[in-house]
């Protein structure tokens, strides 16, 4: 029997070993996801010895940040109050006098609508409530104390999905059942009867898309659609009508509290007075909200999608959602829903055919109006009134408008635009006009596939116009965006000769009615009327396939790019040819359904494969075509160059070369590999680490644990104020908010994901409230001021998500599947406004794959179109890229992607290559965009300094403790060895 003191020994022994193992297991593992901790620890990851005499190139406009804040809650409070649209005003309901009183309903009166979940949340912990605006309008007291304490008792909350990885199935709308309302409560309501005042939200977020028809929901939700009243709203405004007509309420007003525009077929059913279209409405901007009900503010916005009556009429909805490849077992494809499955990295199951075309929003119901009203298009009976609630562009105000004195003048690159309009009201008022044209639609179109909208907005401006007043208005409209992309015969934009005509509308409806006023159109066929008057008719003589072929910015040649996108020019795909919608044949090309797909064996090299060996292969075919002839260059070579000697440079300075090749080959693979939420430093060449964050409704920091900045409104509300001097305001401020971000690591915060500009294909995408609109050009317009305001502080900008990520379901890595029309004039006009007009520096790619090649290593995307066609210096960086083996360095270098968000663990794919002369000139390019962007941004404010790159402290932890379990369990085992030993007991 050995003594027991050994046992001690044995215990410690096995302890100290799990430990020990543990640490040595974690050091790698850690160590590839460094970057990510190191943010979300708020580790210090370098060391920055200041350079006394440093240039400072940006500086804040405000001597305070508390001044900052001042100016920023007014400024989200103009925002809602220029970009909530009056929709419904019955007999003049509103404004309200002073001294209503209200009673709110629904639960989500208590808890309005902000923002969206995911990347893009905001904290609204500071956000105004409804009752403090509402109380501060229309004076203490108005609104009914009893009802508001009940909704925040209740019990009953809105649901949204996970923050980042859910499922639709976890949307709930929670609306509490009429029974809860008690006799009690009840009789508390006549006294605060003036207005029911009822809230309908519907929140939306990253991860997973809005229920539009799920059967496991209908319990919750009619017909399982999130955007349809639910079974207690529909109680609740059946009760509300009955009270109203007993006269415990005089009047019923709804704010429609979503950027997911809900469907609005029972407007007409409750007696409703009164619909305002508030959307998500950030930290301060419901006090917008009260003032319109309280006519301090007269309403200004204009919707920037089509409400609808049925959200299901859209030909969009007849292809949203991931649909799976019928032959997909055999070729053990996988599905990943988002990027919460550590152990899902294929990702290639599902895809989506956008086979509407250019139909989207009102391009669809306002081109297949006009075909009906014209007998034309094989159209059929279609009854625009049963599908369209309001037009994209309509809003209401307390005063009314005339237009007069409209005007064309053609002045050869651009058209002068002028109109008079006159405030006939009787209160002051702002005023947008809105600018349509129509393009005509021709025998050569019909035969070569290019489709044509009846309308599409070109021009807008906005003013204030006092009661009695005219003001004239001047727009400029550029030729260019008269053209339409020809992907069948000219392969480039054309400008078709023809008659083309221009119209001022109050919304994209009454533009069409003016057209076909002017046309002579039998009104008899029309809903709504027009005024010809407000109509000019512009010839262009001569079919141009030349003008618009090279890029304005860069003289680039423009041609197809996406031609193996389209199913219908895919080698091998001949059998799985697509319908696209025509308006050549409405009813003869309308989706009938989803589109049923197979992979075949050439989708699969090109992009599908998760074998390295094809993905090895494709690496090959990439160098072949897009590195043909390259030749090692110099790395790591002595310099006494400086990242701060380029804080000003041109990209196309020829000195970027010898700056680049100063760098070792493992310190660029580190800044391309840990891109998340930072930039790493460079030591060699000075260059600074930055820290980069989110930003679609504000600087935030919430998903990384911290907290937000201001939190503006969605960004449809910002779309929808058509005011771009309050866009500029937004940039400029959220640019400010990093300009005064604390930074406890030393390292600045330099870099924004966002703004958002990819368009709302449907109304159910879950990340709608990031973007702005359905209609891609007015995103254009609207990133475009808000890109360049963003930098002008110093900031630069990755606008996401690029491209084609219009739906959340089956995002990571699903394969979508277009047509080069469709995606240039609809899906990239938001990112051409951020990069070609805005002078943004950088884009954020999408998960999705273009076709089956993934968005990053699409070098059509990556390379022609943002950098040959639309002149982009900075960098691009991927979504986030932890885990995600489709998403491969190589492939995406080759192609133009820049730098990835998150380490793939146990991808990197571009160790090793040092020696291959085309990834390292690919390599190289792609670290010269990403010092591009930080040497122009605030990160250069410390000038030449010194810039080391430290071990953050939990990584040092670990070293320590693994270090101090070696030598405990080495000594323990010593000490275990020696108790053994030891003579027998000899009890």
């Amino acid at each position: 029997m050995k003594k027991k003191a050994s046992k001690p020994w044995i215990a410690l022994t096995a302890i100290t070993a799990v430990v020990l193992a543990v640490c040595i297991a974690a050091i790698p593992i850690t160590s590839q996801f460094s970057s990510v901790i190191s943010v979300a620890l708020n580790a210090k990851t370098q060391e920055v010895i200041p350079d006394p005499e440093a240039t400072v190139h940006f500086t804040s406009n405000y001597d305070s940040e508390e001044e900052l804040v001042a100016f920023e809650k007014e400024l989200c409070e103009s925002i809602e109050a220029e970009g909530a649209t009056l929709l419904v005003n019955n007999d003049s309901t509103l404004p309200l006098a002073q001294g209503t009183r209200f009673t709110t309903f629904s639960q989500s009166s208590y808890n309005l609508l902000y923002g969206g979940t995911g990347s893009g949340q905001v904290s609204a912990e500071d956000a105004v409530t409804l009752k403090d605006a509402l109380e501060e309008a229309f004076g203490e007291g108005s609104v009914n104390p009893q009802q508001w304490d009940f909704y925040a008792n209740c019990g009953y909350t809105r649901v949204n999905a996970d923050t980042t990885g859910g499922s639709q199935s976890q949307y709930r709308i929670n609306e509490v059942p009429w029974s809860e309302y008690t006799e009690e409560l009840q009789n508390t309501w006549p006294e605060y009867g003036d207005v029911a005042l009822v809230v309908l939200a519907r929140s939306g977020g990253e991860g997973a898309d809005l229920p539009s028809g799920l059967p496991e929901l209908e319990d919750y939700m009619t017909d399982g659609d999130y955007l349809r009243l639910c079974r207690e709203e529909i109680d609740m405004f059946t009760n509300l009508q009955q009270l109203k007509e007993q006269g415990v309420f005089k009047k019923i007003v709804v704010l429609l509290n979503s950027s997911n525009a809900l469907q609005l077929d029972f407007l007409d059913s409750y007696g409703v007075d009164a619909v305002l279209w508030i959307g998500d409405v950030g930290m301060t901007g419901i006090n917008g909200v009260a003032d319109i009900l309280a006519g301090n503010v007269n309403p200004s916005g204009r919707i920037v999608d089509t409400f609808l009556k049925d959200n299901h009429s859209s030909p969009a909805m007849q292809n949203f959602g991931a649909f799976n490849y019928t032959n997909g077992a055999d070729y053990e494809v996988a599905t990943a829903q988002n990027n919460t499955d550590p152990g899902v990295v294929k990702c290639n199951e599902d895809y989506v055919v956008y086979q509407e075309g250019i139909y989207v929003g009102y391009r669809y119901y306002e081109t297949r109006y006009e075909d009906y009203v014209l007998n034309r298009g094989n159209a059929g009976d279609y009854d625009y009134a049963a599908d369209v609630a309001f037009p994209f562009g309509y809003g209401l105000s307390y005063t009314t408008f005339a237009y007069s004195n409209f005007t064309v003048e053609d002045r050869g690159d651009t058209f002068e635009v002028g109109v008079d309009v006159t405030n006939t009201g009787s209160v002051d008022g702002k005023h947008t006009v809105q600018i349509y044209f129509q393009s005509p639609y021709t025998q050569y179109d019909m035969e070569n596939g290019v489709e044509k909208a009846a309308v599409e907005l070109c021009g807008f401006d906005k003013k204030m116009i006092a009661a009695g007043a005219t003001e004239h208005y001047t727009i400029t409209v550029d030729k260019e965006d008269l053209t339409s992309y020809d992907a069948n015969n000219a392969k480039t934009y054309i400008l078709e000769d023809g008659d083309y005509y221009f119209t001022v509308g109050t919304d994209a409806h009454n533009a069409v009615n003016n057209i076909l006023a002017a046309k002579g159109a039998d009104a008899a066929r029309m809903s709504g009327t027009g005024d010809a008057s407000l109509a000019v008719k512009w010839n262009n003589p001569t079919f141009d396939k030349t003008t618009y072929a090279v890029s304005g910015v860069t003289g680039n040649a423009i041609t197809n790019l996406f031609d193996n996108a389209d199913l219908n020019k895919y080698e091998g795909a001949e059998d799985q040819q697509i319908t696209y919608l025509s308006r050549s044949d409405w009813q003869g090309t309308f989706p009938a359904g989803p589109v049923s797909l197979r992979i075949t064996e050439q989708m699969w090299a090109d992009g599908l494969s998760h074998d390295e060996a094809d993905r090895a292969a494709l690496v090959e075919r990439y160098k072949e075509m897009y590195y043909p002839d390259a030749t090692m260059p110099e790395m790591g070579v002595a310099g006494d160059l400086s990242a701060n000697d380029f804080a000003e440079a041109d990209a196309d300075d020829p000195a970027w070369s010898d700056l680049i090749k100063q760098i070792p080959y493992s310190e660029m693979t580190n800044v391309i590999y840990n891109g998340f939420h930072l930039t790493q430093p460079v030591p060699s060449i000075g260059l600074p680490g930055t820290l980069d964050e989110n930003g679609p409704q504000g600087f935030t920091k919430s998903l990384m644990g911290g907290s937000s900045a201001m939190a503006y409104t969605s960004e449809d509300v910002m779309a929808a104020t058509f005011n771009l001097e309050i866009i500029e305001n937004i940039g400029k401020c959220i640019g400010e908010d990093f300009l005064h971000a604390p930074s406890d690591t030393g390292t600045v915060y330099a870099g924004i994901y966002g703004p958002g500009a990819n368009i709302h294909r449907t109304p159910y995408c879950g990340r709608n409230f990031e973007y702005y609109s359905e209609d891609g050009w007015l995103s254009g317009q609207i990133a475009a001021v808000e890109v360049a305001a963003i930098q002008d502080r110093g900031v630069y900008v990755f606008t996401k998500h690029f491209a084609l990520n219009d739906q959340e379901e089956g995002r990571y890595g699903i394969s979508t599947w277009s047509n080069e029309q469709a995606i240039r004039e609809l899906y990239l006009e938001g990112f051409e406004g951020s990069v070609a007009k805005g002078g943004g520096m950088g884009v954020m790619s999408s998960f999705n794959r273009i076709g089956v090649v993934w968005s990053g290593a699409h070098h059509g995307l990556m390379t022609g179109i943002l950098r040959d066609e639309w002149g982009m210096d900075g960098a691009a960086i991927t979504d986030c890229s932890v885990m995600a083996s489709f998403m491969d360095y190589r492939l995406g270098v080759l192609a133009g992607q820049d730098l990835w968000d998150g380490y793939s663990m146990g991808m990197a794919t571009l160790d090793g290559l040092e020696n291959d002369p085309a990834i390292v000139n690919a390599v190289q390019r792609a670290v010269k965009n990403i010092a591009y962007s930080v040497t122009h941004s605030q990160a250069m404010n410390i000038g030449n300094a010194t810039v080391r790159p430290i071990t953050p402290w939990w990584q040092m932890t670990l070293y320590v403790i693994t270090g101090v379990m070696a030598v405990l369990t080495a000594g323990s085992v010593v000490m275990l060895v020696r108790s053994r030993r030891q003579k027998p007991d000899t009890e």
